[in-house]
């Protein structure tokens, strides 16, 4: 069976949705199956062989394909099926396309698109990009109905397929490298609150500031790190924490590599995100496979992706959720629940999984049986 997929999401400055095709494919390229692999990237992606950083072996032929080439690869390079990872089917195989859609928040929340003249086109593009694939898949339950109440899709049309965290995540104890990041980011040797997701309006850092800022008394001993973007077209974290007056006990480093990302989540005290929408929510289930305990909305995606192993809390009520953060910093046993719950949760989330239940689709697209 031969299948292209969309791997331009992979090459540049990847995103969440980057990241989720480079970990499928790879996962996707090591499986031990009758399985093709022709991934597209645009023109010019290949001057150094393969996409950069790619180390998922080389198994996959990497194809440039420009803008207006696509229409006609799937016939020229004779694919099975395509798979679109990015919301869009570029081309088709024999047996047409899958697509991936992930969530529906610039649909449901219009007024962020950051598109010239609105959302509308993209929405309909979108929902007739679902009709026309043989099965779209999407990352929780929570994004399948946003999908069948938004596009009017059947259930039987959507496969859920959650995502896998990565083995880059896990528990990073070395002092001698955290004490280096905390240097470089000017981070204090007090216990810290973590916080990622940059000022992205959805991801909702004006709260965790507020809250913050409302026990900040009985938090004195506390600092909290802000990672991501600081600045977006709706939100500015300089200007959150200003507005809170907690100049001082808030460090933004910005965004920072995945290394450093994973030290803060296995030596931070407390994980918080509440985040007001998400398809999936990865820095939860991320923070979890390092260690930390975490306190997340009890809204869309996340309690599915939590499970028994968070604090949920109204995102929209920055008493409860200040009130979580002063429950779990002050009650060790708590902390220490919270922690052996989240390492069993994200155990259950592997790429592996992900990449035997996309090969599942492609066979049922392509009308082929478990072993076809």
């Amino acid at each position: 069976m031969r299948v292209g997929i969309d791997a331009a999401p992979i090459v540049g400055d990847r995103g969440g949705i980057g990241w989720h095709t480079y970990h499928l494919l790879r996962a996707m390229a090591g499986l031990n199956e009758d399985l093709e692999l022709v991934g597209y990237v645009g023109t010019g992606s290949l001057q150094s062989g393969m996409p950069r950083g790619w180390t998922g072996g080389g198994n996959i032929r990497w194809v440039e394909a420009g803008r207006w080439q696509m229409p006609w690869r799937g016939r020229w390079d004779e694919l099975d099926l395509y798979h679109g990872t990015n919301f869009k089917m570029k081309t088709t195989g024999r047996f047409g396309g899958v697509v991936t859609i992930y969530d529906l928040w610039m649909d449901r929340s219009p007024q962020y698109s950051p598109k010239l003249f609105g959302q509308r086109a993209s929405f309909l593009r979108t929902r007739r990009t679902a009709w026309r694939a043989r099965k779209v898949m999407t990352i929780s339950k929570f994004s399948a109905g946003e999908i069948m109440s938004l596009y009017g899709l059947p259930l039987e049309q959507i496969a859920v397929i959650p995502c896998g965290v990565s083995d880059d995540f896990r528990p990073s104890r070395d002092p001698a490298e955290f004490a280096d990041l905390r240097r470089r980011i000017g981070l204090s040797d007090a216990p810290f609150i973590l916080f990622v997701g940059g000022a992205d309006p959805r991801k909702n850092h004006q709260a965790v500031v507020r809250a913050f800022a409302k026990r900040a008394d009985e938090l004195n001993r506390v600092s909290l790190v802000l990672i991501g973007d600081p600045v977006h077209r709706f939100g500015d974290m300089a200007h959150t924490i200003a507005q809170c007056g907690m100049e001082g006990r808030v460090v933004c480093p910005g965004r920072l590599p995945i290394e450093d990302i994973t030290r803060l989540y296995s030596h931070a005290d407390l994980f918080v995100f509440p985040s007001l929408y998400e398809g999936f929510g990865m820095p939860v289930i991320e923070a979890m496979a390092c260690g930390v305990p975490v306190v997340t909305s009890d809204r869309t995606a996340l309690p599915e992706v939590a499970g028994d192993a968070a604090l949920l809390v109204n995102p929209d009520d920055d008493d409860e959720l200040a009130g979580a953060m002063v429950r779990i910093l002050r009650d060790a046993s708590l902390r220490e629940s919270l922690r052996a719950k989240g390492f069993e949760r994200a155990k259950q989330f592997t790429w592996e999984r992900a990449a035997r239940q996309t090969l599942a689709v492609y066979r049922e697209a392509c009308g082929r049986g478990a072993n076809g």
